[in-house]
């Protein structure tokens, strides 16, 4: 599997992969259902959290334990190449005293049996290969153990604005064409005015189209980031020069498209409730105590994920 285009985005310093709001980590009723999960801890219990990315979940176990007057020892394990003290901003203060492992999958997480009190994992789980992660977290949870997941609805708010977006990546990078055709008016400028201006209507055109989806849509941002980033960067293309201008656009092209896979991710890896069903039968046959999958909500009626209890008898 191949994982470069999160590391790219967990380079990016942001915390949470799927945010519900302006902020950088989780609100309201996600907040609070890993502030009472981690609250219920003893002290001096051991917390893995897998699929960490840039460590949200860490940093919520961590100020429950604050809150509770208790300390946690706190690890972040992903298969990607994170580094969250060094990306993430002020991240050498903010993960004082969590212990994040890179490049371990949560199918071969290397601990010793029975290492931890309790293992977590936010939009993680449904990434993995579950016959083969559910076994791995049972050894290495502790007898009365427990773990919970909250993992993506194939039916939530995420998954519908991740489909509405990836509409979005096809009409920039397959229909409307917009950085070939920036690329196309960058060069006529050095051909000709007559070149120039005809190329220059056809960036106009293109942009035309990515405002007006915009202007219609719930969930435009992934037109915004590239509508401002095609007016900067014709902003820059002077100051640039040709060589450094097409480098400028090859790289955020390539910011674009791997953008549009974690998308196609996102999108793959929700769960049905068929496939919820499975997973919980998977998990009692290695050893779990399983009830139910729940729905796991956001604002009150905004549908964010599953939510899924476990506990090693």
């Amino acid at each position: 599997m191949s994982v470069d285009h999160w590391e790219a985005y967990y380079r990016g310093g942001a915390i949470a992969t799927c945010p519900m709001g302006p902020g950088t980590s989780y609100t309201l009723e996600l907040r609070d259902l890993w502030l009472v999960f981690f609250a219920t801890l003893d002290d001096d219990a051991r917390v893995l959290d897998v699929g960490t990315g840039n460590g949200a979940i860490t940093l919520l176990a961590k100020e429950a334990a604050t809150a509770a007057g208790r300390q946690l020892e706190i690890h972040g394990a992903d298969l990607a190449a994170i580094d969250p003290p060094r990306h993430v901003p002020n991240g050498a203060s903010l993960f004082a005293g969590i212990a994040f492992h890179a490049g371990v999958p949560c199918e071969r997480l290397g601990f010793a049996d029975g290492s931890f009190d309790a293992v977590s994992g936010q939009y993680a789980l449904e990434y993995t290969d579950t016959t083969r992660a559910l076994p791995e977290i049972h050894r290495v949870l502790r007898t009365g153990g427990r773990a919970l997941f909250v993992l993506h609805h194939e039916r939530s708010v995420l998954i519908r604005n991740a489909r509405e977006s990836l509409v979005h990546g096809a009409l920039v990078l397959q229909d409307t064409k917009i950085l070939r055709k920036l690329r196309r008016h960058a060069a006529a400028e050095y051909d000709s005015a007559a070149a120039s201006r005809a190329t220059w209507a056809e960036l106009s055109a293109a942009t035309t189209r990515l405002q007006q989806a915009a202007a219609s849509s719930a969930s435009p941002h992934l037109l915004h980031v590239v509508i401002d980033g095609v007016q900067k960067l014709l902003g820059l293309r002077r100051e640039l020069g040709a060589a450094g201008f097409e480098r400028e656009v090859d790289r955020f092209e390539r910011e674009v498209r791997a953008g549009v896979r974690r998308l196609q991710d996102l999108v793959g890896c929700a769960q049905s409730a068929e496939q919820m069903e499975t997973m919980a039968a998977n998990a009692r046959s290695a050893g779990f105590e399983c009830p139910a999958p729940g729905l796991q909500y956001h604002a009150g009626e905004n549908l964010v994920g599953w939510r899924l209890a476990l506990n090693r008898p």
